[in-house]
């Protein structure tokens, strides 16, 4: 059985993953340069936390269950319907901070339903929170 810091960590792996596949879909769709270097800034932090969640799952002995072919799937699905007939900046950028705003409520969620997770398990689900929202705020900038 899961103890909520495995459980804690897994809601990480899996919310960084969306952020980095959400990015490497829509990094090949705008023409906008600012809007690319921020998307390249972002990727960089999503897979730096998602591997300090890696190495916090191998310490503890726990294998990183990562997002489902399914969940990837239907992502991609979205995001081609979404752009079909609209690549512009301003949608591409209202994705993005829609995205991020979600990733901010699994953050939170995971905070009050893992309340027995390790110190460092909630401080790296704190710091994924914050960057997210923060990545909000740089998404909104571009609508």
């Amino acid at each position: 059985m899961q103890t909520d810091n495995e459980k804690m960590l897994q809601e990480i792996v899996q919310n960084t993953e969306m952020g980095k596949n959400t990015l490497d879909e829509l990094i090949g769709l705008t023409h906008d340069q600012r809007l690319k270097d921020e998307m390249m800034r972002q990727k960089r932090e999503y897979r730096r936390i998602n591997q300090a969640a890696h190495t916090a799952l191998d310490a503890i002995g726990a294998e990183a269950q990562g997002q489902s072919a399914a969940a990837r799937m239907s992502v991609s699905m979205g995001i081609r319907t979404r752009t079909m007939m609209d690549k512009s900046t301003r949608n591409l950028a209202t994705m993005l901070a829609e995205g991020s705003g979600q990733g901010v409520l699994d953050c939170k969620r995971a905070e009050k339903d893992y309340p027995a997770a390790s110190p460092g398990a909630r401080k790296l689900c704190q710091e994924l929170g914050e960057f997210q929202s923060s990545a909000e705020e740089t998404w909104r900038e571009f609508v």
